[in-house]
């Protein structure tokens, strides 16, 4: 079963992907007292609608990682299309073998 193929054909016209909703991804931002300058790594990013937004509005910067070509394509549009696309950054892979070049 080609499961990044079956997310693909199901919700790829999604910008947030289920169980989410506008509002959920601001109250969770607002819990969570997300501020300028706190780094978030988003595995399975999906079309990267959360990391985007909370770039807008609260300065985060963050990796988004997504098994899936077509949302990592969609992720960094929306990245584009919101502006925050020098704040946050979307790779396609596997999360398993992701190593951050970060140093904590």
């Amino acid at each position: 079963m080609d499961i990044p193929r079956i997310f693909n054909i199901s919700e790829s016209a999604h910008r947030i992907h289920n169980p989410f909703t506008p509002q959920k991804l601001a109250m969770l931002g607002e819990a969570l007292r997300l501020e300028t300058g706190t780094r978030i790594l988003d595995i399975g990013s999906g079309s990267g609608e959360m990391l985007c937004t909370w770039a807008r509005d609260y300065g985060i910067t963050g990796t988004g990682i997504d098994l899936s070509q077509l949302y990592t394509a969609q992720a960094k549009l929306r990245a584009e299309q919101l502006g925050v696309a020098d704040q946050v950054e979307f790779i396609h892979g596997d999360a398993a073998g992701f190593v951050s070049d970060e140093k904590a």
